[in-house]
């Protein structure tokens, strides 16, 4: 089981998928890096993850990334964690809800779990 993972300050959207095709699966809200790895860790137990797929964008931000995965690691040092470059996914995710014809109410709450699973979609075009 893979788990994609769209990493940011407040929330985070996380998506699954055990073979070709990534899914979105939820949004998890927090306050620190530490409580989105505390979450994340129990998601990870909860869908027997073997792989996750951490979402980054370079630059100066890609230290709070770094800085999560080494913190994984640590917690959960036999899970295999890949970093994949998710720059303009949160656009990609709000173009594919208005082409669903989301409501815009629901966009907010649906638009990190979106960007997730095209994180990991990626990840898995490319093996």
């Amino acid at each position: 089981m893979y788990l994609g993972i769209d990493l940011g300050r407040k929330k985070t959207g996380l998506a699954t998928s055990d073979g070709n095709l990534a899914s979105p699966y939820k949004i998890i809200t927090h306050n620190s890096l530490r409580q989105a790895l505390e979450k994340i860790v129990k998601e990870i137990e909860i869908i027997s993850a073997s792989t996750v797929v951490l979402g980054f964008t370079s630059g100066s931000n890609k230290k709070y990334f770094e800085n999560f995965k080494q913190l994984l690691e640590a917690t959960l040092p036999k899970i295999k964690i890949v970093m994949w470059e998710e720059t303009l996914t949160t656009r990609q995710a709000r173009q594919t809800m208005v082409k669903l014809h989301i409501p815009q109410r629901k966009k907010a709450k649906k638009e990190d779990a979106i960007a997730a699973s095209i994180i990991l979609q990626e990840y898995l075009d490319s093996k």
